[in-house]
């Protein structure tokens, strides 16, 4: 369960990330409207097992700082892209 936890808190943060206008990953956003549903639902799910796998208090605190990390850390990972040049 707490894998579970880790990897739909890690999903529906990505997917926050790819349907806000200002992400660098792609050349257009995701739409927002079905995918922040869809993220609320995994974020949801993820809570939930992790209330399964660890105490309320542990897994809301986890939750939390997981959601924080990734959506700090996930602009930094469009710098690792290679930029295309017009020369290629």
């Amino acid at each position: 369960m707490s894998i579970l936890f880790l990897l739909l808190t890690l999903a529906a943060s990505v997917l926050l990330y790819l349907s806000h206008r200002h992400q660098a990953w792609l050349t257009k956003a995701l739409p927002a409207t079905p995918v922040l549903a869809v993220a609320s639902l995994l974020m949801a799910m993820a809570l939930y097992c992790g209330w399964q796998a660890f105490s309320i208090a542990t897994a809301i605190f986890a939750w939390l700082v997981i959601t924080m990390l990734v959506l700090g850390l996930l602009p930094f990972f469009s710098l690792l892209k290679k930029k295309k040049t017009h020369g290629e």
